[in-house]
């Protein structure tokens, strides 16, 4: 049961990550900040990129919280951080998409309740949208996080979970807003 209560935070802050440091004045003579483009089978998740405003509900209650998708060791790497508000307390979670072959994507999923995912991933361009879904054969319940671009910029976010032999069913949903 504890597990579906992470997934759900997860989701509701709504699968990102959220950083919660100030940040530094930006100097007028500071360089400017380095682009980093995402490597081969991550370019598709590029539609994520930035900091995202969230809210929701679901099996857990209502949530809000902030995540951010960030490119990292040059572009090799996507980090998602995330941290949401729920009637149980603060959530916060980090996920770390990387390259497990040249067309595949991988994801590993920590939060500060202990728990330990790991996804596989994929992304489509058109229309924008990602699917981390966890791996069958765990012995235990099984999740689906998906996030889809409306017309607007606002990101539908969804957390579903399947009971060992069951269908998904949805636990969490809500919509983030680009800042």
């Amino acid at each position: 049961m504890r597990t579906f209560v992470v997934g759900a935070s997860v989701l509701l802050s709504l699968s990102g990550c959220a950083t919660t440091g100030t940040q530094r004045p930006v100097e007028a003579h500071a360089a400017p900040a380095k682009v980093v483009e995402l490597a081969g089978a991550l370019k598709p998740f590029a539609f994520l990129l930035g900091t995202w405003d969230a809210a929701g509900g679901g099996t857990p209650g209502a949530s809000a919280g902030t995540f951010t998708f960030q490119p990292d060791v040059q572009g090799q790497v996507l980090v998602r951080r995330n941290e949401s508000s729920t009637p149980a307390g603060i959530h916060e979670d980090l996920m770390v998409l990387y390259l497990a072959t040249p067309d595949a994507v991988r994801a590993s999923y920590f939060d500060n309740e202990g728990h330990v995912l790991q996804y596989a991933a994929h992304a489509e361009a058109s229309p924008a949208s990602a699917e981390f879904v966890t791996d069958e054969g765990r012995g235990g319940p099984r999740f689906r996080l998906s996030y889809r671009l409306n017309a607007d910029g606002t990101l539908n976010v969804k957390f579903e979970i399947a009971p060992p032999g069951a269908e998904f069913r949805t636990y969490l949903e809500g919509t983030a807003r680009r800042r």
